[in-house]
């Protein structure tokens, strides 16, 4: 080996090492930050305070997930045949800040809870419209920096630190806020923390290195771009396969949001108790990923999603208990563990296996299209508020258990893909 040829190989060991440490902190910093407007106990909570309709809540705790996935195949359209796409992660890096910031300036004026109400579904959308402008670049950056055999270690190092930096500074912090102070001043502070470590996990990531891709399509109309996506979905089996099986995942979601209505309705918890919930659901993070992480590296991607859809199914069966039987109260934070090991679960695998199955030359053309796909299910969040109103807690979460049910055995058919 030439002399040359060695430095080169030390520096891109030096390259790669950095990349990863700069993800895995975005990750951890992002994660402590996000927990302060978690779409599963903040948001659902602050908007129960300003609208009764169930529906609304459903839809705009969704906000989060359809922002990440719906934009995704348009942005894909701009930076496919681009070597480096990294400039288009910074503007979502700086639209989903100024979004926070105005979510907490908005809140802390303390408006007429009507203009509040408005106001803040906006501020709330622009920040979730801005993490979708960056999802397809952060795949493909990770495709291309971390290798197959440490994705699963990167995708669950970041959860578990994030989580863990949660449970003993974010959840106090959060319970302070919310019962020192009142309503909307309480949730202003909250969202003003988070923005602040959401905005600067954020930059970590926006100074990786991004090698430059070769091989790239070529520059092609949106109308091109629509039906080469229709091709990919008509022709590549394998990734119409997975996607189909995902939707159908993902529609265990419309459970998610109502699980904090149903602690404040039906157990009595209160707008303090959200730490409770928010520390639930980082060991359920910490805990998913010690199996996670390990299923996905060392068994198959596969193998972490028949998993993490065996998890889906608890949770509604716990919340079917406590309708008909008399359990304490407490255990009830259990539900919120349960949902945030299965989001990590399909975090990790669903990751990892749709970079596996995505060719280089194109994966951001399958990235996009997979994840815009993905944003149909979380508008059924509002249809699900609508069943809450009419029917219940009870056919929901039966719903929820049948969806669960249905998607372990859809994810069992997915082809396998070549051992490690």
């Amino acid at each position: 080996m030439s002399i040359q040829t060695a430095k080169f190989k030390k520096l891109s060991a030096l390259v790669e090492r950095r990349n990863f440490r700069l993800g895995v902190t975005n990750g951890v910093v992002y994660s402590l930050g996000t927990y302060f407007i978690s779409r599963s106990t903040v948001i659902p909570s602050f908007f129960s305070h300003l609208t009764h309709s169930s529906a609304l809540i459903g839809l705009v705790s969704q906000f989060e997930n359809i922002g990440w996935y719906l934009p995704q195949f348009i942005a894909a359209y701009f930076v496919l045949h681009l070597p480096r796409k990294l400039p288009l992660y910074r503007i979502g890096w700086w639209v989903r800040g100024i979004a926070l910031f105005a979510l907490a300036a908005v809140t802390l004026a303390a408006p007429h809870p009507g203009a509040l109400l408005i106001l803040g579904v906006l501020c709330y959308g622009l920040f979730s419209l801005g993490s979708g402008l960056s999802g397809v670049v952060f795949l493909d950056l990770v495709a291309k920096t971390i290798p197959a055999t440490r994705r699963g270690r990167f995708f669950g190092l970041r959860l578990t630190l994030g989580s863990l930096l949660s449970i003993s500074i974010g959840a106090g912090a959060i319970s302070l806020m919310l019962g020192h102070f009142k309503f909307p001043i309480n949730f202003g502070y909250t969202f003003l923390t988070g923005a602040t470590i959401a905005t600067v996990g954020l930059g970590f990531m926006a100074f990786m290195h991004e090698p430059r891709s070769r091989n790239m399509p070529d520059e092609r109309t949106l109308a091109e771009h629509f039906r080469e996506g229709w091709r990919v979905y008509r022709h590549d089996k394998r990734f119409s396969a997975y996607l189909n099986a995902r939707l159908l995942m993902g529609t265990w979601i419309i459970g998610v949001p109502f699980l904090v209505l149903f602690a404040h309705q039906r157990l009595g918890f209160q707008t303090r108790h959200l730490g409770v919930f928010i520390a639930a659901d980082c060991i359920g993070t910490v805990a998913g990923n010690f199996l996670w992480e390990r299923l996905t590296d060392k068994v198959s991607s596969k193998a972490c999603l028949e998993a993490a859809a065996i998890v889906g199914g608890i949770l509604p069966l716990i919340v079917l208990l406590y309708l008909w039987l008399p359990l304490p109260p407490i255990l009830f934070a259990s539900v919120f563990a349960l949902a945030a090991a299965f989001d990590a679960g399909t975090s990790i695998g669903g990751l990892s296996y749709l970079i596996e199955i995505s060719p280089e030359h194109d994966r951001s053309t399958y990235i996009g299209l997979f994840n815009s796909t993905m944003a149909l299910p979380c508008f059924l969040a509002a249809g699900a508020g609508a069943l809450l109103d009419l029917t219940g807690y009870g056919l929901l979460y039966g719903l929820v258990l049948a969806i669960s049910v249905v998607s372990y055995f859809a994810i069992r058919r997915l082809p396998p893909l070549s051992s490690r």
